[in-house]
């Protein structure tokens, strides 16, 4: 039993050592936006920002033919503190979000949608 326990043991520290890590420490922060739908089908095109600077645009496609299409591009910025913000063209739908990136850091900004 002990000999087998040492086994696993064993396995289990060469598999921490031989994975990639995910944790910051490498390259510029990366911004992503990932769009939440609830029950419903329909395209929205979508302009980001990284403290009130345009970055980007996109359009994310729900139920619709062509497939999904939930996530952003990734957008580098600097480490640091940075208000994140996505608005559908025409109108604004999701709250600014403040968060502080580190060297490596991935930040998804999850944006709730709902058709009504």
């Amino acid at each position: 039993m002990r000999n087998g326990m040492m086994i696993w043991l064993g396995i289990g520290i060469a598999a921490l050592v031989c994975c990639k890590s995910t944790a910051p420490g490498s390259g510029a922060p990366t911004v992503y936006y990932r769009l939440v739908p609830h029950a419903c089908s329909s395209t929205i095109p979508v302009t980001f920002f990284v403290d009130a600077v345009q970055v980007g645009t996109d359009t994310f496609r729900v139920a619709v033919a062509g497939g999904d299409h939930l996530m952003s591009p990734a957008f580098p910025t600097s480490v640091g503190t940075h208000v994140i913000g996505a608005k559908p063209n025409g109108g604004s739908l999701w709250p600014d979000t403040s968060v502080t990136l580190s060297e490596g850091a991935v930040f998804v900004d999850s944006l709730q949608f709902s058709c009504s």
